[in-house]
């Protein structure tokens, strides 16, 4: 195998891994909304092996440098460098919305947890009332 038949071909591979990551953010975001914890953290297990293919991909590709001067692979570079961007645009995004639903949660959380601190603090003044008329038959 040639180096640009090399170079090409791991491009492809990264190409398809940043593809499948993207489809991993959007589904992580999915879940955040739906707040099902499950599903996110299968999802960002899932992330997590991709990240390590990528990373594997990427030492491949630092190996040799040359494959960089060959002109016929500048426009994969572009389009990857272009969706890594975009990935990267769209992680903060659902990391911002994630936020905002930690605190919708907590929120949530606090204020039944008030509620349950006034239920279990009333009193209800006809048990006090009722309590008391045993009195009046003894007497």
């Amino acid at each position: 195998m040639g180096q640009w038949e090399k170079a090409s071909c791991c491009l492809n591979k990264k190409i398809q891994i940043i593809e499948k990551i993207a489809v991993n953010t959007e589904a992580q975001c999915r879940f955040i909304h739906r707040r099902e914890m499950n599903g996110l953290k299968r999802t960002l297990a899932e992330r997590d092996v991709l990240i390590w293919k990528l990373i594997a991909i990427n030492e491949e590709l630092s190996s040799d440098q040359t494959w960089k001067r060959m002109g016929k692979l500048k426009s994969i570079i572009q389009d990857i460098t272009h969706k890594e961007q975009e990935i990267m645009d769209r992680s903060r995004q659902i990391i911002q919305e994630a936020v905002i639903e930690r605190a919708r949660i907590a929120a949530e959380l606090r204020n039944s947890k008030a509620q349950r601190q006034v239920k279990s603090q009333y009193i209800n003044p006809w048990v006090i009332m009722m309590s008391g008329r045993h009195i009046n038959r003894k007497g």
